[in-house]
């Protein structure tokens, strides 16, 4: 993993606390952050292939099949692995990140799609490995107006989507935000699994805590006031009965001082003053000036807490000749009982209505 912000985030698996859990049986509780980079050594990759191998259900077809054998599945991951994403879950990472490393990509790997109506990722053992690791978060979740409704969706350069600030973009940087801020269901995590990367395809994270830590007491004071609205994701506007809604307003800090949720958009809100305004500008320059960037590589499975990060993508130039960046999406929630009055009946998709 690239890292080109000036505070880099810790990297390996062999942190003092990982090992401090495994001294005690039956205590695997962790106090320290996280670190941002796990990298599985060859028999960590091969256990979980064989793990992941037992899952038969697809994805896209039978989500909620797939989201129980995955969690069961899950169960037979490494120890060392499992300590890790539970404690990324619970205590989060500097950055706001966690990057598993060293996954096994199938070698079959059709060429990478034009579009992502297909949803061929779903397909691989690449997203059966996702589905266990994203387990240990929470419970995957489609969102019917989001990427065909499917639970694991191809993100992948359009050439006719180039120069919007979509997922399928590539000739303009997809600026900071929260996924989904606009939303009441919008995911807790979303998980980038790297089939094919690309050397200038910088994914950008940059996590609450340290906004807080560039920013003045007075600034974050007034960052946890309900002084910033959003309109709606024009991708989701179709869906809804009142796409120019325009929802808030709402504080872009709350939760705890020291571990601060942040809700961002640099395309959608704006500051309801003009001193909010200003604000959210000296959010977005900060955001460039010390953001984290990571140069994700086939294997790689970037994990990002929705609740405690927000994220970005740089601008890069795919040749569109099958083997350009290939990317397989999820989201996750820490609950999936809070949505049951907005799911559709295969109890994993969010309906569009709702969004």
């Amino acid at each position: 993993m690239e890292t080109t912000s000036a505070t880099a985030p810790s990297q390996g698996h062999q942190s003092n606390s990982l090992r401090s859990a495994r001294s005690k049986e039956s205590d695997i509780t962790v106090h320290e952050l996280q670190s941002s980079l796990f990298t599985v050594d060859a028999a960590m990759a091969d256990a979980i292939r064989t793990a992941a191998e037992r899952i038969t259900a697809h994805p896209n077809e039978n989500p909620d099949d797939f989201g129980r054998q995955a969690l069961a599945a899950a169960f037979s991951l490494p120890e060392e692995v499992r300590a890790a994403v539970l404690n990324f879950a619970e205590v989060g990472s500097e950055a706001g990140i966690m990057v598993v490393r060293g996954l096994y990509v199938d070698e079959d790997l059709t060429d990478t799609p034009l579009d992502n109506k297909s949803g061929l990722g779903a397909g691989t053992i690449f997203a059966k490995e996702m589905g266990m690791l994203a387990h240990l978060l929470g419970s995957m979740v489609a969102y019917e107006a989001e990427g065909n409704g499917h639970l694991i969706q191809d993100m992948v350069p359009n050439p006719k989507l180039a120069v919007t600030q979509q997922s399928q973009g590539s000739k303009v940087e997809l600026e900071a935000h929260t996924e989904q801020c606009f939303s009441d269901f919008k995911p807790d995590y979303v998980i980038l699994g790297a089939l094919r990367g690309d050397e200038n395809a910088k994914t950008y994270a940059f996590s609450g805590r340290k906004l807080v830590a560039n920013m003045t007491p007075e600034e974050v004071a007034k960052l946890r006031q309900p002084l910033w609205a959003t309109t709606i994701d024009e991708s989701f506007q179709p869906y809804i009965p009142r796409p120019d809604d325009v929802r808030g307003p709402f504080p872009i800090l709350t939760g705890p001082e020291d571990d601060p949720y942040i809700l961002v958009d640099q395309d959608l809100m704006h500051g309801i003053t003009a001193e909010a305004q200003r604000l959210l500008g000296k959010v977005v320059e900060t955001y460039i000036e010390h953001r984290d960037a990571h140069v994700l590589q086939p294997g790689d499975l970037l994990m990002l807490d929705n609740l405690r990060a927000m994220h970005g993508r740089s601008m890069y130039a795919p040749r569109f000749d099958g083997k350009d960046r290939f990317i397989a999406r999820g989201f996750v929630v820490r609950d999936r009982r809070k949505l049951w009055p907005q799911l559709l009946d295969d109890r994993r998709t969010l309906a569009a209505v709702h969004s």
